[in-house]
């Protein structure tokens, strides 16, 4: 058969896989919709209608930062999908998505498609593809991606047409009221400039002086292109303020607001080193791009355009510094890779006698057959992705509708049906749901605008939920006007400190209680018809049980039962946290969470026998748990089996050497066993590790001198200083060493030292009064 057969068959078969490519593209375009900032959006929509088409200025949805400044520059997305939610509801929004990503490929591929490179092109944009599906999310993102691709494509082949100025403009009217992101393309048309003033007038090496250069008349309506897209910034209704935006908020990435990058998963970055470069198990697809785009400059090195090098240095930074902007190096990559490859042949690549055209049509079939066949496997195996819906007895797929597992969707439920009113105190991932599902009614705590809220507020929050701050907590309730609080178990359990405080003020009385939250409502007079009728006493929780009958067969896991039974079990509410966990194994006694939460409750009612049962099954479900292995050793150490707690620290230190918890606790099983020596060896790694571990510390010198080793604790107490906290606590226990040990010279000193620390010490004040009346 001739060259040109094997040549059409190549680019036949590319065609196919082209097409697969797409499918799966658009097929996984539908996924449900679990993004918590959308109903931040629809909830600012509905506001913006609502009130004539007024664009707030200043918060208006929380409690605690109301009338701040807001520089809205979502607006214009935010009125559109709650236009889109209202009419056809969830369904119409993921069909606006799946819209928004096939026209933003297929921009892509029209750019970069040619015959004569069709397996490099679509093999990249494969790959472009698998990581812009990480952010197939219903947000403003996805304008910005849309946007992008559309101004390289009317820069890089109607510059010279002169209408493209005014498509530039309008694009960039919709982009600065749909995103925050709208600045690139400004920057886009500057590197343009940047480059083309480099071609002219700086030597540049090997042929980079000639590489994509542009006419006078094309370099002239460039000039005019940024000019008329700066100005486009400014068609806003904040004018100014909305056009320099991102300067301010670019302004703000350093310094203090680097708490967002640390603690909000998107955030943060996705290569941390060079050594995590190569760690293709996560982010490999980018990271594939990011090498293959990079080896194409190599290997187009003489014939490199100066604007798509800066082009791609850019983005690769800005990709560095958070997982949310990988698409953007992905498509500035594609745009990279199909540029550079114009000028690479295969001779470049591989040795001559590999280049023989019959043999190249043919390898090329087969690749492309193989990545016809990877990608179709990769449908399939996503296209099972699914979940078990509880309410309906039946299996979810993970594509269409709302998911069922991202949102207290019954609490929301809850608060809509009955008309509650007023501030709540919430969690930094409940705040956007709340927003969109009870604004304006419910005023939030916290939400998704990080950049109104501001770092130090968010350190605030983070100081009041995660540190469990009690006396602050009350403090914030009473300056914020708080009347109720919705406390999201969704994603993890609720801070037992809160829920405990909240739980035993007689001023709040917990109203809903389900798998997803708990609401508690302040006892004011607006909450006494929904406090009287749905206040309830958790003390006296029933567990709520499937009906095993109309669940069959089906292998799921109960974590509703699960949520429940971890809220109970954090206020200590044992017997009801039991009966939930009881009712899980019903459903599944396969599942290992049951016997390590009954487990750890037996721990605590100390009847270490039936703690250990459990525990011991729910590490033969899951061996390499580390909270299991640890409760396990725990519980032998509770039973005076000290030589079998032993030898189970030594297995955790043996998977995990980095653990100081181990350490300390495997030094107080060895002072337990009498086996002193090794107990101060192994306190002293522990305390290598961590040497702030105070309480641990202590807690280890508490033991050595209850066994009457005087000499070992006044050794391990003194490691205490290097934790900086308590010293005074640290003189007062080496001085009642030195008093057990008859030493009252010695014991004195310490006290007086300790008291020097801290006056306000009482017990140190009763030692010194004692010794001073003998």
């Amino acid at each position: 058969m001739s060259d040109a057969f094997w040549k059409r068959l190549s680019i036949i078969v590319g065609l196919f896989l082209l097409a697969a490519v797409f499918a799966v593209h658009i097929f996984v375009a539908n996924m449900e919709i679990k993004d918590l900032d959308l109903w931040l959006h629809i909830g600012v929509g509905r506001y913006i209608v609502q009130h004539g088409f007024h664009i707030p200025s200043v918060d208006v949805l929380s409690c605690s930062i109301a009338g701040k400044p807001w520089i809205n520059h979502e607006w214009l997305f935010q009125v559109l999908v709650y236009f889109i939610y209202q009419n056809w509801g969830a369904d119409g929004l993921i069909t606006m998505q799946t819209v928004l990503v096939t026209v933003t490929l297929l921009t892509l591929l029209l750019l970069g498609y040619n015959n004569e490179k069709q397996l490099a092109t679509i093999f990249c944009l494969l790959l472009v593809s698998l990581v812009y599906q990480g952010r197939f999310t219903t947000r403003p993102d996805l304008f910005s991606l849309l946007f992008f691709s559309l101004y390289i494509y009317f820069l890089s082949l109607y510059i010279d047409r002169k209408w493209s100025v005014a498509v530039l403009f309008i694009i960039q009217v919709l982009w600065t009221n749909m995103h925050g992101f709208f600045f690139f393309g400004p920057l886009f048309v500057l590197i343009g400039l940047t480059a083309e003033w480099l071609k002219r007038h700086v030597r540049l090496p090997y042929e980079w002086n000639k590489m994509g250069r542009l006419t006078n008349e094309e370099y002239r309506r460039l000039k005019i292109i940024l000019v008329t897209v700066v100005l486009a910034c400014f068609v806003n209704p904040l004018t100014v303020k909305g056009a320099v935006y991102p300067l301010h908020v670019f302004w703000q990435i350093s310094g203090e607001s680097k708490i967002f990058f640390d603690k909000i998963i998107e955030l943060k970055r996705p290569i941390t080193s060079f050594r995590s470069l190569w760690d293709f198990d996560a982010y490999p697809f980018y990271k594939i791009l990011i090498l293959l785009s990079l080896v194409s400059f190599i290997y187009n090195r003489r014939k490199i355009d100066i604007g798509t090098l800066i082009f791609w240095l850019v983005f690769l930074w800005f990709s560095l510094s958070a997982v949310r902007n990988l698409p953007f190096f992905a498509f500035a990559a594609y745009l990279v890779f199909v540029t550079n490859a114009m000028n690479i042949t295969l001779k470049d690549l591989v040795p001559f006698r590999f280049t023989d055209k019959k043999f190249i049509y043919i390898t090329s079939i087969a690749v492309k057959i193989f990545l016809i066949v990877w990608t179709l496997n990769f449908f399939q195996s996503i296209s099972l992705n699914g979940y078990y819906d509880f309410d309906k007895y039946e299996r979810k797929s993970e594509f269409g509708g709302v998911t069922l597992r991202n949102y207290p969707y019954r609490a929301a439920d809850f608060l809509v049906e009955n008309k509650i009113k007023g501030n709540f105190f919430n969690d930094f991932n409940s705040g956007a749901y709340l927003v969109g599902r009870c604004s304006p009614d419910i005023k939030v705590f916290i939400d998704g605008r990080t950049e109104v809220y501001g770092p130090r507020f968010f350190k605030y929050y983070q100081s009041v939920w995660e540190a469990e701050n009690i006396k602050e907590f009350e403090r914030m309730l009473s300056r914020y006007n708080i009347t109720g609080a919705l406390l999201n178990s969704v994603h993890q359990p609720i801070p037992s400190k809160i829920l405990g405080f909240l739980y035993k003020n007689k001023n709040w009385a917990p109203v809903y209680f389900d798998f997803d939250a708990v609401i508690f409502l302040k006892n004011i007079p607006e909450n006494k018809k929904v406090i009287d009728r749905y206040k309830i006493n958790l003390a006296k929780w029933q567990a709520k049980e499937l009906d095993l009958l109309r669940l069959g067969f089906a292998n799921v896991s109960p974590y509703q039962n699960m949520n429940r039974a971890y809220t109970l079990e954090s206020i200590g509410l044992y017997e009801p946290a039991l009966a939930e966990a009881r009712a899980a194994l019903k459903v599944a006694p396969n599942y290992q969470s049951p016997y390590k939460l009954i487990g750890g409750i037996y721990g605590k009612m100390k009847d270490y026998r039936k703690a250990f049962e459990n525990l011991r099954i729910a590490a033969m479900f899951s061996p390499r748990d580390k909270k299991i292995r640890h409760n396990m050793a725990l519980a032998y150490y509770d039973l005076g089996e000290y030589q079998y707690a032993i030898e189970q620290y030594k297995k955790i230190l043996n998977v995990w050497p980095q653990d100081p918890k181990g350490y300390y606790q495997l030094a107080r099983t060895y002072i337990k066993d009498k086996q002193y020596d090794n107990a101060v060896t192994i306190v002293k790694k522990g305390i290598k590790l961590d040497p702030k571990a105070f309480e641990d510390i202590l807690k280890v010198g508490d033991l050595f001198l209850k066994e009457k080793q005087y000499p070992q604790a006044r050794e391990v107490y003194a490691q205490a200083f290097g934790a900086k906290q308590r010293a005074d606590l640290v003189h007062f226990k080496i001085g009642m060493v030195y008093l057990k040990m008859g030493d009252t010279l010695n014991a004195r000193e310490e006290f007086q030292k300790g008291l020097a620390i801290n006056p306000k010490n009482d017990q140190l004040k009763k030692k010194l009064k004692e010794f001073l009346s003998s």
